[in-house]
């Protein structure tokens, strides 16, 4: 019986020193941090990404809260858990709600909304010369893409889900990349374990790991942290008025780049006033109107084999592009039903934050995407 229980001692001590390798490392943070949610900035790692010194709030309009949205439409609000939603129009804030004890300064988590945010980093780099042209290898930077065909791979494969990795993301497994990339202590051990498995440039499949290596790609051509980037670049000079947080790995070495920025609605509303600006605030340029265009423009070279192989008319460089009544409206989205909507020809920005069941998909989106629009567009 001693030697029994002497050997369970020793086999729980070292199966527990396992989870301290990247390898394993996931399974400890998750029984530590628990099922992934909007809130994960009370629980995991966290870096602050600093607000604007001199904060610029939003007008409000003489209108404000003044229309109501339809019942059917509030309906679908209320019923899937949405916690912010808010219609800013001409740089004026039309209408404003809050549930659940959430307000105006409550942070929430954004989950693949961000991965926008690491487009437009990306824009920058183009801009200002760090990234010699979007066809660039992406072995320029990470030295695992220079072999195993992943040296084949490029800067606009990575920006349009068109890289051809291994990377599933259906796959919800203890062991999946996946888990590796959301739970794991090291964002660069988890790009390493990429493989090559198809032609890049060729097939759409959307994979939350193309943005991280695109994250590492801006880490080392900035020489800089996410979260330092996003406030010098965006958060002050577009004068958000709140800090944020952004998600790191488990072993602080990295932020979670596919996902992770926690801010509050206003702020980000910003980063869908900068799309209906073509990069520009106030008087600062601070993405190109050329990179703007092309990111929020389809990748229809591109096809999608989940749908006949038919053009990829919905994304272009880490922006979904939904089309509903006619027009073309940019997006950021993230999981749970986290986005922003760009409406040009309306000059207005939609913020709707939440908790949404997952739903019936239509044509790559949930279907509470087109009734968030429909209710943002109602009150103008």
């Amino acid at each position: 019986m001693k030697k029994f229980s002497f050997g369970l001692i020793f086999f729980c001590v070292a199966a527990y020193g396992l989870t301290f390798t990247n390898k394993f490392a996931h399974l400890r943070n998750f029984a530590s941090w628990g099922k992934h949610s909007i809130f994960d900035f009370r629980t995991h790692p966290t870096r602050v990404v600093k607000a604007s010194a001199q904060p610029q709030p939003w007008g409000i309009d003489s209108s404000y809260n003044k229309k109501e949205i339809p019942d059917s439409l509030m309906k679908v609000l209320e019923d899937n858990h949405t916690i912010a939603f808010l219609v800013i129009q001409d740089g004026k804030i039309k209408y404003e709600h809050y549930w659940d004890g959430h307000g105006k300064d409550s942070l929430s988590g954004s989950f693949s909304a961000a991965k926008s945010m690491i487009s437009l980093l990306i824009g920058i780099a183009l801009d200002e010369g760090k990234i010699k042209s979007l066809d660039q290898s992406v072995g320029d930077f990470i030295p695992s893409f220079k072999e195993g065909g992943k040296e084949k791979i490029t800067i606009r494969n990575l920006l349009t889900m068109s890289s051809g990795t291994s990377w599933l993301e259906k796959d919800k497994g203890y062991f999946s990349l996946n888990a590796m990339g959301y739970y794991g202590d090291d964002e660069q051990y988890v790009v390493d374990n990429f493989e090559y498995k198809e032609p890049s440039g060729v097939n759409w499949e959307y994979r939350s790991g193309d943005t991280q290596v695109l994250g590492l790609v801006v880490e080392k051509v900035f020489g800089k942290n996410i979260s330092t980037l996003v406030s010098e670049r965006f958060l002050q000079p577009m004068g958000a008025e709140k800090d944020a947080l952004w998600l790191l790995d488990g072993g602080k070495n990295h932020e979670k780049s596919f996902c992770c920025f926690n801010g509050i609605a206003r702020d980000y509303a910003r980063f869908g006033q900068l799309i209906l600006n073509n990069g520009k605030w106030n008087d600062k340029q601070i993405v190109s109107e050329k990179y703007i265009k092309e990111a929020t423009s389809p990748a229809t070279y591109l096809k999608d084999p989940t749908e006949g192989n038919n053009p990829v008319d919905y994304y272009g460089f880490q922006y979904w592009i939904l089309n509903r009544g006619g027009r073309t409206v940019p997006m950021m989205n993230g999981l749970f039903g986290q986005y922003v909507y760009a409406v040009k020809d309306k000059n207005t920005v939609i913020v709707r934050l939440g908790n949404s069941p997952m739903g019936k998909f239509y044509h790559h989106f949930q279907g509470d995407a087109l009734k968030y629009l429909d209710a943002g567009l109602s009150v103008l």
